[in-house]
């Protein structure tokens, strides 16, 4: 209840001062309460620096700016953003979610690779079972399951000696969960997420913020899997943050390629 009102206290004068702009200056007014909204956004950074800041407002984060008055919503409505989370730090219901597309992705690890060795020719490649609630493929029905939480099911598969760029997730009414099924066993195969390294050797899962600035390696000679998948924020309002995602899900269904360019698709 504190971190809802000490949000609100926040939010007073963003909206005054907004108000104030709009009178005076009209609907240009809209042009400073976006930046606003970005430099609150770009500040939960523990690494922030100008390379960052620029990265944001005119870099791979311009999305992520564009919609940082949808995230910051979002931080109001939803439960308080450690940035990274264990399993027991989120409620049951999504525990309960989380550990059961897990044991799927265990149970048909051997399938999902099977679909990857048909591109072998690609550094990046992704399959999306599930994207934003919208059914995508049914080679493995149970991915199609009716979840509560879980919004995007898919896999990333990274070869040897392959990396991404610095970049940023574009919406935070999701978490990102990643999960290395295949079970790396070295140390060069890693997520590095605002300064955190998180190696896949330690620790097959991670969950964390995906608007925070992040970046994957496999400086190895072994591929790398991982589940890639996005569970709808602990809220305060569940049911407006589904309704939001919903929409967003109908008009991003036939987008991917936009965020995931680089990645070849199957």
């Amino acid at each position: 209840m504190m971190d809802i009102v000490f949000k609100l206290i926040l939010l007073i004068p963003l909206i005054l001062s907004t108000i104030f702009l709009f009178i005076n200056i009209g609907i240009l007014a809209i042009f400073p309460f976006w930046f606003l909204c970005g430099l609150i956004d770009i500040s939960r950074h523990k690494t922030m620096d100008l390379k960052l800041i620029k990265e944001y407002f005119i870099g791979k984060g311009f999305l992520t700016f564009l919609l940082s008055p949808l995230n910051l919503l979002s931080d109001l409505l939803s439960h308080r953003n450690l940035h990274t989370y264990k399993i027991d730090d989120l409620p049951q219901g999504h525990q309960n979610e989380i550990n059961d597309v897990i044991s799927l992705f265990d149970k048909n690890s051997k399938d999902i690779a099977k679909r990857f060795k048909e591109n072998p020719d690609d550094n990046r490649t992704m399959l999306f079972y599930k994207w934003y609630g919208y059914k995508l493929d049914d080679s493995i029905e149970e991915f199609n399951n009716e979840y509560k939480y879980l919004k995007t099911i898919g896999v990333s598969l990274f070869r040897e000696k392959t990396s991404t760029s610095r970049h940023f997730g574009p919406l935070r009414m999701t978490y990102r969960i990643l999960y290395n099924f295949n079970k790396v066993k070295k140390e060069g195969s890693f997520i590095e997420a605002d300064g955190r390294i998180h190696k896949w050797k330690s620790d097959p899962l991670f969950i964390f913020d995906d608007t925070l600035i992040h970046q994957s390696f496999n400086e190895e000679d072994d591929l790398r899997f991982c589940a890639f998948i996005d569970i709808i924020r602990p809220s305060h309002f569940d049911n407006i943050i589904k309704l939001i995602l919903k929409a967003v899900g109908f008009l991003l269904k036939n987008t991917r390629s936009i965020f995931y360019k680089n990645w070849k698709m199957i």
